[in-house]
């Protein structure tokens, strides 16, 4: 399973330079709307009228609600860029899967209320800025995960891992421990990561058979 060399967070674009305090007050607002009424159904006025300003205030920070967008999710993508390179860095063929899988798991808790969202909200990850970054994202993490070299089987599992984990954030309640969280979290994927040794395995005995 191969996808293009990502670009360092530094090139991707200015939206992942720090923020100031009126821009990040309008990325909160527009992060509780779109979860509200989505992205299709959120205006740059109705943001601006939920914090008392006009706006072209909103329009000093962000140009169009798509920058807007791709401010919200960069540092969360970031982040994540981040941890595929240092897991892809090491040295040792042996990696330890239990430090991927520890190191995912708690990136996940840290953006759980973002990463509810785009999970319900088609429309935001369609968006084409957000859309070829997340693809060429997955691809690396489901790597980071199963191991290198994950072909179609890897594809077929690496999938379906990461929507067990993304669908286990959206049925957790609000209520939670996040310790709770984080230990059936990497629960679930230990055993989505069974089930794909189990299938290599299989698949190995039917070709050898064959």
């Amino acid at each position: 399973m191969t996808s293009p060399p990502l670009a360092t967070p530094e090139a991707l674009s200015p939206a992942s330079a720090p923020r100031t305090p009126g821009a990040q007050r309008v990325l909160e607002a527009a992060l509780d709307l779109f979860a509200t009424h989505g992205f299709d159904g959120t205006s740059l006025q109705e943001i601006a009228d939920r914090l008392g300003i006009t706006k072209a205030a909103v329009y000093y920070h962000f140009r169009t609600k798509d920058e807007l967008l791709l401010a919200l999710v960069r540092p969360a993508l970031d982040e994540l860029i981040r941890l595929v390179e240092i897991n892809g860095a090491r040295v040792s063929r042996q990696r330890s899967r239990d430090i991927e899988v520890a190191g995912y798991v708690d990136y996940l808790l840290r953006h759980r209320r973002l990463a509810g969202y785009l999970v319900r909200d088609a429309a935001a990850m369609s968006r084409p800025a957000v859309l070829e970054l997340t693809t060429r994202l997955r691809g690396k993490v489901e790597s980071m995960l199963l191991g290198d070299g994950a072909d179609d089987l890897g594809a077929v599992w690496g999938g379906a891992t990461l929507q067990a984990l993304t669908g286990a954030l959206l049925a957790a309640p609000a209520d939670v421990t996040e310790d709770w969280l984080r230990e059936e979290l990497t629960e679930i994927t230990e055993q989505m990561l069974a089930g794909y040794r189990k299938a290599v395995r299989r698949r190995g005995a039917m070709l050898s058979v064959g």
